[in-house]
């Protein structure tokens, strides 16, 4: 089976300091894949190169096969890979609606389609009705939710999803790993970093561990999420503090 997503020897560098050094992965159509890793690992560096965010510095990036290295990000998106960023960037002044229709943008459909996608409803009913407040207005779990709608309505083949329970409690963090599950059941590809070790395992169908912009360990999520000296060998916490 081809990889949905392929990254080969990515290199991504900052003022000619190294943040993510020869790694590679790869994401099968169907799949929830994450990577982990402590703060400065160089996660986020992996989802922004994908995106085209950030230009790499070595490396190969496949999509369905074909080479996305060094193409725009609009040009990314057109393609199906959407990425919702950490720290959730809404458009504060715009309405809940707004927000997702500027999303459509991307698919040419900008002030054209006048209804969002048929399963936002079921999928976020806390935001079905209040589609004409100010972004600003939403909580932090709703403006999450909101995120992470307007990703979707951007018509990703593969969702990348950057840290999507930061900042949340507990409760509303378990609402966003249901959706994420749901998507998921969907048919809907992902690639998550995300913070939440032990949930993400939870979720994931494999995982990548990332220390200083290299993989130092990969496998099931299953697997991982069975041995014991992970977290404390890879991220420097205790298990129980994951």
């Amino acid at each position: 089976m081809t990889a949905m997503l392929e990254v080969r020897r990515l290199a991504v560098s900052y003022g000619g300091l190294s943040a993510v050094d020869g790694v590679s992965l790869e994401v099968q159509p169907g799949e929830i894949v994450s990577i982990i890793g402590m703060n400065g690992a160089g996660k986020t560096s992996i989802l922004n190169a994908i995106s085209g965010i950030v230009p790499s510095a070595g490396g190969e990036i496949l999509f369905e096969g074909e080479s996305i290295t060094g193409l725009a990000t609009h040009a990314i998106v057109a393609r199906g890979v959407v990425q919702v960023p950490e720290g959730r960037l809404i458009f504060g002044t715009l309405s809940v609606e707004e927000n997702l229709r500027v999303a459509a943008y991307s698919q040419g459909e900008f002030l054209l389609r006048q209804r969002t996608r048929h399963d936002f409803r079921r999928l976020f009913p806390t935001l079905a009705d209040k589609l004409d407040q100010p972004a600003a207005s939403l909580s932090g779990g709703e403006a999450q939710m909101l995120a992470l709608a307007r990703g979707l309505e951007a018509g990703p083949r593969l969702l990348l999803l950057d840290e999507p329970s930061l900042g949340l409690s507990p409760k509303l963090a378990a609402d966003v790993f249901d959706l994420i599950e749901r998507l998921r059941e969907g048919g809907l590809t992902i690639l998550m970093v995300e913070q939440n070790v032990r949930r993400t395992l939870a979720l994931a169908d494999r995982a990548y561990v990332l220390e200083s912009g290299r993989i130092a360990l990969e496998g099931s999520a299953a697997e991982l999420l069975s041995d014991d000296g992970l977290v404390a060998n890879y991220l420097g916490m205790s298990p129980a503090s994951s």
